[in-house]
């Protein structure tokens, strides 16, 4: 019964404010009287119950879901296998970390949404579906535009590459040492001390990396050349003057993000137990 108790307190206090801002945003909406500007709560969040439902003949709101989803997907494992792999090399290789840290701290600071318009210029609006060869498609690769893809990969590298040689050269000497001492060759010395030590930082970054791709999608599908996703959507739904569907499309967008970095994060919390008893 505590543990029920303890429970319910705590969540209770998460939502204290969440639902002062809803409380807000209802006054705001009855003050203003004005569903063109400031929509209820109400005619909002009835959207939730409606995801079949098509959207300004577009498409559904699980359609665009799948679409932003897809394309982060395929983005952000293309930066994973290889930002993760030229990290741990490089936490362990002094002089290639010294050869391509001046390149990844020049590059590192630009926002991944001041290359949309570089992306565009070369990319246009080619597809994966065009790398195939194939012109006119209507599956969901043909949705997947390569400049996407391109700001998706630089979004989610950085934040990867920067925490695994972090988590590589902060591994301590002592687990280091002693491994060699044990005699542990070079590849059990990174399979079993270095890697493990720098897993937690490596899973920081995959969770900073996902919530910056996942960002950046949302503002590349709002460009010319896109035919699907929440951003479109929210584009589409401005263009209309459509408040309740552009507006819950950006709670939708939260709630993903949102459920995208927990869900890193309990993997995280899983593999990282050791460490935080260690503390």
């Amino acid at each position: 019964m505590k543990t029920v108790f303890n429970f319910c307190k705590k969540h209770a206090v998460s939502l204290i404010l969440p639902l002062c801002i809803i409380l807000f945003w209802e006054v705001a909406a009855k003050v203003v009287d004005n569903r063109a500007l400031v929509p209820t709560v109400e005619s909002v969040l009835k959207r939730f119950f409606h995801p079949f439902a098509d959207l300004l003949g577009i498409g559904n709101y699980l359609h665009h879901i799948f679409a932003s989803a897809f394309r982060v997907i395929i983005g952000f494992c293309m930066a994973v296998v290889i930002a993760m792999p030229l990290g741990l090399i490089s936490g362990r290789v002094p002089i290639l970390s010294r050869m391509i840290n001046p390149v990844i701290e020049f590059l590192r600071p630009i926002c991944p949404i001041a290359w949309i318009p570089f992306a565009l210029v070369i990319f246009k609006t080619y597809s994966v579906a065009n790398l195939f060869g194939v012109q006119y498609t209507r599956s969901i690769f043909g949705d997947i535009q390569i400049g996407m893809l391109f700001v998706i990969f630089y979004g989610g590298f950085f934040p990867i590459f920067v925490n695994t040689v972090y988590g590589v050269t902060s591994a301590k000497n002592i687990y280091i040492e002693s491994a060699q001492l044990l005699g542990c060759g070079k590849r059990q010395l990174f399979k079993r001390v270095i890697l493990p030590s720098a897993l937690p930082s490596i899973l920081t970054g995959l969770r900073i990396g996902l919530g910056n791709s996942w960002m950046v999608i949302i503002a590349a599908e709002m460009l010319p050349g896109s035919e699907a996703g929440l951003g479109h959507l929210i584009m589409y739904a401005y263009e209309l003057a459509d408040m309740d569907i552009m507006i819950f499309s950006v709670i939708l967008v939260g709630i993903i993000g949102s459920l995208l970095s927990h869900g890193v994060k309990l993997i995280e919390n899983k593999t990282s137990t050791w460490q935080a008893k260690e503390r």
